[in-house]
């Protein structure tokens, strides 16, 4: 198998200039649609620019991930993660387990280990760990409606096939419910088995990977719909094959109109960054606020009392709300999926202000993506009309630290320290 040519881009980096008889661009602009769909993009995930010449311009925007283009494989790192010393990908399957359910085992989330996988091959891991942990009890079982006749009636009449009756009357047309390995889950998994095992680059895991295909030849090799595989449930017997079926539900999302056809090349894994950033920064702020005795939720504010006029209550929804045991809101946080500057933009530090005014927390923070370590600002915003002040921090988190086994626990302490007012304790009032 010929090893695929690899394109690095960063997410709204520079562009990378290629020549394009390198590059299968009917099948990228196909990607692009696929993806901008599916992720409910504004952009082309991958801008393409014809240089002439023979030679194109490409650009990521928007997303992370991996995605193959015929024989190449492009490969995209957030924007806020330092690419020099190449363990992006380390640090981005740390947060995806987590944003994609949290269901991988520890073991495979090291970064020493990560460093060594393209990211179809830890796919492949993740699946094999799980399926050799979830199938030792064997697969759940399911019924499926079969039609068929036979002189002893073995289910419910078949009503739409009386006609028959009629011409074959010693001849019972049923409907019955069998019991059958030949379940969607089964399904996913067989097909999954049978694209990775095409994709990884380890010869050891391709052939874990298709022993698991065969142990499945007994079931279709069509996969489910994407809409029947998302409603795919395990119960508490299975649950080892939760990984399993996440993976497969990532592969699918993937494989758009190519499975159908029964490619098993995968168009790749893309993410939509500021949604990965925003839902980690969440999981995070859980953990920290159990640490300190507090709890967080994300909902709906309403405010504003309409004295005049026709309209409708104004509205903020905050990213995160920490908390109190009794209820009360004490501190608000927002994700900004953006490079902090030396201050915040102006619609964002309105948008976290409101909140903190509407809910009564005088300590508010926005979230920010950095690659390095970087010390938090802080200001203290005063009201004019003789309210309390507020205390603004825009907070940096160095996911750099992933690269780590204790990283996670370091951006945890981070959010802890802003909630316990730790972090400048020197300027604390209290």
């Amino acid at each position: 198998m010929t090893t695929p040519v690899r394109i690095e881009l960063q997410e709204y980096g520079k562009p990378i200039t290629r020549q394009a008889k390198d590059i299968d661009l009917r099948a990228l602009v196909e990607a692009n649609k696929h993806w901008k769909r599916m992720l409910g993009l504004s952009v082309d995930p991958i801008r393409i620019k014809d240089l002439g010449n023979g030679f194109v311009k490409l650009r990521a925007e928007a997303v992370t991930g991996i995605v193959r283009i015929g024989d190449t494989d492009i490969e995209i790192a957030p924007k806020f993660l330092n690419v020099a010393n190449g363990s992006w990908q380390a640090v981005l399957w740390r947060i995806l387990t987590v944003v994609e359910g949290g269901h991988v085992d520890d073991n495979l989330t090291t970064a020493h280990h990560l460093d060594s996988l393209s990211m179809p091959d830890l796919l492949a891991e993740i699946f094999i760990a799980s399926y050799a942990k979830g199938a030792a009890r064997g697969l759940p079982r399911g019924y499926q409606v079969e039609q068929a006749t036979d002189s002893t009636l073995r289910g419910s009449l078949d009503i739409s096939r009386l006609a028959e009756w009629m011409a074959r009357p010693w001849e019972l047309p049923y409907v019955t419910d069998i019991l059958t390995d030949d379940t969607a889950l089964a399904r996913l998994l067989r097909w999954t088995a049978e694209c990775l095992a095409t994709t990884v680059k380890s010869p050891g895991r391709a052939q874990a990977i298709r022993e698991i295909a065969s142990g499945l030849a007994h079931v279709g090799r069509q996969p489910p719909h994407l809409l029947d595989a998302q409603r795919i449930t395990l119960g508490v017997q299975h649950q080892g094959l939760e990984a399993a079926r996440i993976v497969g539900l990532l592969v699918l999302e993937g494989a758009g109109v190519h499975h159908a056809i029964g490619d098993h090349a995968l168009p790749g894994f893309l993410w939509d960054s500021d949604k990965i950033y925003e839902k980690y920064v969440y999981w995070l702020c859980q953990r920290a606020a159990s640490h300190c005795g507090k709890r967080v939720n994300k909902s709906t504010t309403e405010f504003g009392e309409i004295i005049c006029g026709v309209g409708t209550k104004l509205k903020t929804v905050p990213d995160v709300v920490f908390r109190n045991s009794k209820g009360v809101p004490v501190a608000v946080t927002d994700a900004k999926y953006k490079r902090f500057g030396s201050r915040p933009k102006s619609s964002d530090t309105y948008q976290v202000l409101t909140a903190g005014h509407v809910l009564g927390c005088q300590r508010v923070s926005l979230t920010y993506p950095v690659s390095s370590k970087r010390n938090p600002t802080v200001w203290r915003v005063s009201s004019a009309l003789g309210g309390d002040d507020i205390e603004l921090t825009a907070l940096p988190l160095n996911l750099m630290e992933l690269t780590r086994p204790e990283g996670p626990k370091v951006l945890i302490d981070t959010i802890c320290a802003w909630l316990d007012n730790e972090l400048f304790p020197q300027y604390s009032e209290h």
